[in-house]
């Protein structure tokens, strides 16, 4: 059972405002010093094959031709290749659905009601803690690179070189590429060119299931790694209070009984009216606390300990969860700038000829990258 009260203290707000300006005039400073750093020393670092833009660098450097040829050209891979090709369209239906299903929302929703899915902007700061920044950047970075390199041994599977790879920054946000050899490419298949697109669309939606059960996604995990409950805030004038309970402090066990889940929690409340509980400071003591607690009420917010270095672990996998989720739906819809988009222009160009297929496929993700950035605005306005 989980109690929650409302206290507004004006002066700890203000402590929270300042605290919160403070660390994003810090993030900007930090993010505009860097840039223009780097701009400033942009043609010394073209001899590293690196070229500055405004709040871009791409680093491109000349490839091998075919990447791990046996593992590329082996039947497990083939076989991954031929079932990634319709789990490609079906994520980008799903992309479109999903997109659909955005803006409906959006607009039948009620200024009370919290939407069940929204596209929200990634500004650290902002709309996320600067805290979460590492994993955030750490989780694109393995993505975005694994994504590629799928790209690349599809090339490799369908005998199409692959040209150049390299890697970039946008803004703060890391990418990678791989180009496949125009002419090759232009010559091949039909079937070969939507392979080697779909390998790296599938890949994200792979590497999502991979990080869902070892992520905070699932409430099973945290239960289970958790080695006691910490209290995050103490209400005044309640049992916790009176027996000088603090925020920090771990419980342990309580009359005893060893404790590591919320239910546990809840049940030893409801049984006892006087409990002894076992705290472990944050300078790392252990002492007993007794308190009343007549109406099996104790005045805390909790959450399950973990330590820092599993949460941590944890946390990566959420965002990589996060990244490539979201890479597998919307890097999947045909918005031009998207592999759905390549993937609908082949098999228009398949199905109606290579230059009217072209055309509709052009006229298609036009279409749908505006209702796309319609479900953005929807997602972000102010509601009521």
């Amino acid at each position: 059972m989980t109690i929650t009260i409302l206290y507004l203290d004006i002066f700890l707000i203000s402590k929270y405002i300042i605290r919160f300006v403070d660390q994003i005039y810090l993030a900007v400073a930090l993010f505009l010093s860097f840039w223009l750093i780097i701009y400033v020393f942009r043609r010394r670092l073209e001899k590293y094959n690196l070229t500055v833009y405004p709040f871009f660098i791409l680093w491109r450097k000349k490839s091998r031709e075919y990447w791990f040829p046996k593992f590329s050209r082996s039947k497990g891979y083939r076989a991954y290749e031929k079932i990634a090709l319709p789990i490609g369209f079906l994520l980008m239906i799903a992309g479109i659905v999903t997109i659909l299903y955005i803006i409906i929302e959006m607009l039948t929703i009620k200024p009370n009601q919290t939407p069940t899915i929204a596209l929200k902007p990634i500004i650290p700061g902002v709309t996320i803690s600067i805290s979460q920044l590492p994993y955030i950047l750490l989780a694109i970075g393995v993505s975005v690179a694994i994504h590629e390199i799928f790209h690349a041994l599809s090339a490799t599977s369908n005998n199409v070189k692959v040209k150049n790879g390299g890697v970039l920054l946008l803004g703060i946000f890391p990418g990678a590429f791989v180009e496949p050899d125009e002419d090759d490419f232009n010559k091949s298949t039909s079937n070969a060119k939507l392979k080697i697109i779909a390998a790296g669309i599938v890949i994200n939606l792979v590497l999502a299931l991979i990080a869902l059960p070892l992520s905070f996604e699932l409430p099973y995990l945290p239960s289970a790694l958790s080695q006691g409950i910490i209290i995050e805030g103490v209400l005044n004038n309640t049992p916790a209070a009176n027996a000088s309970l603090h925020t920090g402090d771990i419980i342990y066990s309580i009359n005893g009984y060893r404790l590591t889940t919320l239910s546990q929690l809840h049940e030893l409340l409801y049984n006892y009216s006087t409990i002894t509980i076992t705290l472990k400071h944050p300078n790392g003591s252990l002492s007993n606390v007794s308190v009343n607690i007549p109406n099996h009420f104790l005045g805390v917010y909790v959450t399950y300990y973990i330590p820092d270095y599993i949460a941590a672990i944890l946390m990566f996998f959420t965002w990589l969860f996060i990244v490539n989720f979201s890479l597998a739906v919307f890097n999947a819809a045909p918005l031009i700038i998207t592999d759905g988009g390549k993937l609908l222009t082949e098999l228009l160009k398949r199905m109606l000829g290579e230059s009217n297929g072209e055309k509709i496929s052009y006229y298609l993700q036009s279409l749908f990258l505006l209702i796309f950035i319609f479900a953005i605005f929807l997602s972000n306005r102010p509601l009521g």
